[in-house]
């Protein structure tokens, strides 16, 4: 597992063994960039979901850096945008360069408040989002040194974007890589839909290397339910991340249930407030004068 950097891991706790199995998905190394006028701002993040018959929880550290900057600098940040009450999304790799009216934020936001199922918007958003992937990714290697070294420091680059909600609860990892020739194309998505017999399924995507370690010398975090599973891994990891740090606080953690989303730990991020869809009408009195 160490040799796999950055990897993409389904984490299922069989919870009646107390132990925790893992599965490799993906080798690729997803880095979070969020481009502003200026040096590039370097996410090098670390977002983890939970997808079970119960709901969706999904965090992620709030540290970003800007790696081209002089002298470069840290900044807190929210990792986890809503599209939707149903449907929230966290942009993993090239988010938005405005000096090429670049932003996948927009895109993704969209992809959430379309149609059809939650695969289907994701897949929709999977083909049109490439092109602008492709161009931030030219764009990235002729004038962004240092992050376009960053981003390679592992293996190919990767672009992913995740999305959660439901019901169904479902978690949709749009995936793009850094192929032969230097090109930014489509990879195998990482999706995962629960019903009602279905265990937990968790995703974990970005500077992951020290997830399965903390796990391993904390056992007891096991016990806790899917958000304080997620916290206990994403505080872990970041405990053990050397210097310089690509990840950091402030964390933050959100549930989407049959009650609708919360935040279970807000960091940087903003209050939800509840969208009305269909408002009710306010009945009229008729007063009668005698």
């Amino acid at each position: 597992m160490s040799a796999l950097l950055m990897s993409s891991i389904i984490l299922t706790r069989l919870r009646s063994l107390g132990t925790l199995c893992t599965r490799i998905v993906s080798a690729h190394v997803p880095w979070l960039f969020l481009f502003l006028i200026g040096p590039a701002v370097c996410n090098a993040t670390l977002v983890l979901t939970a997808c079970s018959p119960n709901g969706v929880v999904i965090a992620a550290d709030g540290l970003t850096l800007k790696p081209d900057a002089n002298p470069p600098s840290t900044a807190e940040a929210c990792k986890i945008m809503r599209g939707t009450d149903t449907c929230f999304f966290s942009i993993v790799g090239v988010q938005d360069i405005r000096s090429i009216d670049y932003d996948l934020v927009p895109m993704a936001d969209h992809a959430c408040k379309g149609n059809g199922s939650m695969v289907e918007r994701a897949k929709a958003f999977e083909k049109i989002a490439l092109p602008e992937v492709q161009r931030a990714w030219s764009y990235i290697k002729a004038h962004e040194p240092a992050s376009y070294a960053l981003m390679r420091r592992s293996g190919p680059a990767s672009v992913c974007v995740v999305f959660a909600g439901g019901p169904p609860f479902t978690v949709v990892i749009v995936q793009y890589v850094e192929d032969a020739s230097g090109r930014m194309t489509i990879d195998k998505s990482i999706i995962d839909v629960s019903n009602f017999a279905s265990e937990s399924a968790y995703e974990n995507v970005g500077v992951s290397e020290n997830v399965e370690l903390y796990q391993r010398q904390h056992r007891e975090i096991e016990k806790l339910n899917d958000a304080g599973f997620l916290r206990g891994l994403l505080l872990g990891a970041i405990q053990l991340e050397g210097k310089p740090k690509r990840i950091g606080p402030p964390i933050a953690i959100l549930e989407i249930n049959g009650n609708g989303p919360k935040w279970i730990q807000r960091g940087a991020c903003a209050e939800i407030k509840h969208r009305q869809t269909n408002p009710q009408k306010k009945s009229r009195v008729l007063k009668v004068s005698r």
